[in-house]
């Protein structure tokens, strides 16, 4: 997890995921809690013991240099679509996520 931290750090997480070959899972979709942004999710099977999927997100903050940082997070395999892995993440059904309003 570290190693692929550091790379996605240096590369990019698109970058890491294309490299590694990992197929997608479901389709890559607007973040309705962060708009502007998008959400993809990732079969990362053969990376793990487990059926995990990688959810590929987008921070909201905006970093000192005017950068947003992405994060990769694993999420259960049973999940397969993006915006259903993002609101599990933060105890919410994905119709609860999909009405979230970011205030900035």
């Amino acid at each position: 997890r570290c190693a692929v931290e550091i790379l996605a750090g240096r590369a990019g997480w698109r970058q890491v995921v294309d490299e590694a070959g990992w197929p997608r899972v479901g389709q890559e979709t607007p973040d309705p809690g962060n708009p502007g942004q998008l959400l993809s999710l990732w079969c990362v099977e053969k990376l793990y013991d487990d059926h995990l999927h990688l959810l590929l997100m987008t921070n909201g903050t905006v970093e000192r240099d005017g950068t947003r940082r992405e994060f990769g997070e694993l999420v259960p395999g049973w999940i397969r679509d993006p915006v259903q892995a993002a609101a599990w993440q933060i105890g919410l059904t994905a119709r609860q996520y999909r009405e979230t309003v970011r205030r900035t």
